[in-house]
């Protein structure tokens, strides 16, 4: 009776190998997304800071010229993360549709 107990705490205590939809969730939630959250933040920062420049050298062509290419590079970043967390959340959609 106790080498039967023994038998089966231990098969209860051995995990089942992850599956590929765990992998994406964990890597998704502790890499993907704080990354891509950081670096919209970032691109944000970079457009508010071309608003500033823009609006604070308006007598200046050099500096509305940096404040527009400032701008520019924080649309387009800000475009970026947000296609690309779009791409992932469709791809983890897509796996867990397919998925047991």
């Amino acid at each position: 009776m106790a080498i039967e107990f023994f038998i089966k705490s231990t098969q209860a205590a051995i995990p089942d190998s992850p599956k590929l939809g765990d992998i994406i969730k964990v890597t998704w939630n502790d890499a993907i997304r704080p990354a891509i959250i950081f670096l919209f933040v970032l691109a944000t920062a970079v457009f508010i800071w071309g608003l500033i420049e823009f609006i604070a050298s308006a007598e200046s062509e050099d500096g509305r010229t940096r404040g527009k290419r400032n701008i520019v590079y924080g649309i387009i970043g800000m475009a970026i993360m947000f296609a690309t967390g779009a791409i992932i959340t469709v791809l983890d959609n897509f796996f867990k549709s397919i998925g047991p």
